[in-house]
């Protein structure tokens, strides 16, 4: 059990899940808890401490996000011994395969560290605070996008507000519970009866009001912070701004050999509103006239309102740059075209969104036809897994074209040995000439250990090569268990 002394006497502020299950609680006084458990165990609160592990966790998220804001006020005043940290995740979530599964990686890594973590994704900060303290849904749903899902706000408790324990109480007198009981009352005799408190956690609940999140940026040599004395109200200045941080990080860079992946620029405003840009490319880039021309297309969205206090520009993905020299008759070499269809299709893929990948299909060592290919990026070293002697061995006939997924066909006649002889395709009845095969392939054996009789499961098929009446060749295969066989088309041969 860990106990704070204060004015109050000595309380207890974070206890484990047997004191829990024995009836403590935090908040009470260490000598009620006594009472309940003589034999308890008491460690006074170190802060230095609880310092130290926050920091750790903080750089853990790092991995997800460079935003992470811990949330200060509920360290200081809570007695359950939690405490709680904003993610700021605005277009990265792609990058984890979406919401859910950036919810659930992050669960996972807390779990593993050895602590209890609730998690939740919203439009706000204050809605992601009661989401993940109060959102019905499972673990990686906790999702709360408003106004869409006010239904879901309004069953929320005031204390999803985070307002003071004196508030809460009034409220509760009241009769007043939930979110939705206070959001129908006029808006001035809940600052005439509550103060303004009320009004403006509901305000930034619902994104009418900012909310100043104290960012722990990370130590890191290539971020560079810069504020004005008299904020930036011009998008010119901004600009100007810009590109001289860009060229002094481009210049130190260069002189460590390390090249930029990913970069992120923040622009806070006066009144604590950030607007976010997050520029990726597809290899090492030291150049800033290529970086500042792929902001330059977002740079319009930023807001500059009542001007520009502060820029950040932060690159938190840096890569090694291979060594190149220059011809010394200055013509245009192999490295420099190499670098200029890199900075093309860095601007390709920037207009395409991140949900387009620029890619180029590459060789895997599977013999399942879906997964001999794999998709690389367009430029960069190769990693193709093919066979070193792959002429030698002499492989049966693949088709040019595969299917994927493959399509269901009705056989309605096969012959003695099982091959089809007349099926359904497409909705074309099609007459089987000739029939090559079968050439079994079952699954790769070492990715399911656990099955027995694993050669005449569901997932082997039989390929056959057939021929049609109008020439054309089909590859078609067979699976599923003896009498309930599926057939299906996985690719077309030339003709």
């Amino acid at each position: 059990m860990i106990t704070r002394a204060d004015h109050k006497g000595v309380l207890v502020c974070g206890v484990n899940e047997s004191a829990q299950q024995a009836g403590l609680y935090g908040g009470m006084r260490l000598s009620d808890a006594r009472s309940i458990l003589p034999e308890l165990k008491n460690t006074p609160e170190d802060p230095e401490l609880y310092h130290a592990h926050l920091t750790r966790m903080i750089r853990a998220m790092d991995r997800y996000s460079p935003w992470v804001a811990p949330d200060r006020i509920l360290q200081a005043q809570s007695l359950e011994g939690d405490t709680g940290m904003w993610l700021e995740i605005t277009g990265g979530s792609h990058l984890f395969g979406g919401e859910g599964q950036l919810i659930a990686r992050i669960l996972r890594d807390v779990t593993e560290r050895g602590y209890r973590a609730r998690a939740a994704i919203a439009d706000t900060a204050g809605a992601a605070w009661a989401s993940a303290r109060c959102h019905p849904a499972p673990d990686e749903d906790r999702r709360l996008s408003l106004p869409a899902d006010h239904a879901i706000a309004a069953g929320f408790p005031v204390s999803a507000l985070r307002l003071s324990e004196d508030i809460i109480a009034v409220l509760s007198r009241l009769g007043l519970k939930h979110i939705g009981d206070i959001t129908p009352l006029p808006r001035a005799n809940i600052t005439t009866r509550l103060g303004p408190d009320v009004l403006h956690r509901i305000d930034q609940f619902y994104g009418r009001l900012p909310e100043h999140l104290h960012f722990e940026l990370p130590d890191h040599p290539w971020l560079i912070r810069q504020n004005f004395g008299e904020p930036l109200g011009d998008a010119a200045n901004l600009a100007h701004a810009i590109e001289s941080m860009m060229e002094k990080l481009c210049a130190d860079l260069r002189a460590e050999n390390l090249g930029l992946r990913r970069l992120i620029l923040r622009c806070i405003r006066v009144d604590g509103h950030a607007h976010t840009i997050t520029t990726t490319t597809g290899t090492p880039c030291q150049s800033e006239a290529h970086i500042l021309r792929l902001m330059a297309e977002k740079m319009p969205g930023v807001d500059t309102g009542f001007g520009i206090e502060q820029v950040i520009l932060y690159a938190p993905w840096v890569e090694h740059v291979a060594f190149r020299q220059a011809r010394l008759d200055r013509q245009q070499n192999d490295a420099q075209d190499d670098v200029a269809l890199a900075q093309l299709l860095d601007r390709i893929s920037h207009h395409l969104g991140p949900r387009d990948v620029l890619f180029r299909p590459a060789h895997h060592a599977s013999h399942l036809p879906e997964r001999a290919a794999i998709r690389q990026a367009p430029t960069g070293p190769s990693t193709q897994t093919k066979p070193a002697r792959l002429d030698d061995i002499k492989l049966p006939r693949r088709p040019v074209r595969l299917i994927d997924p493959p399509e269901p066909v009705d056989v309605v006649a096969r012959n003695a040995a099982g091959a089809p002889t007349k099926l359904r395709w497409r909705k074309m009845m099609i007459d089987v000439l000739r029939a090559d095969g079968p050439e079994r392939i079952c699954p790769e054996w070492w990715d399911h250990l656990d099955r027995d009789n694993y050669a005449l499961s569901q997932n082997t098929r039989d390929y056959f090569r057939i021929c049609d009446q109008k020439g054309r060749m089909l590859w078609l295969f067979r699976s599923g268990h003896s009498g309930q066989d599926i057939w299906s088309v996985h690719g077309l041969f030339a003709g």
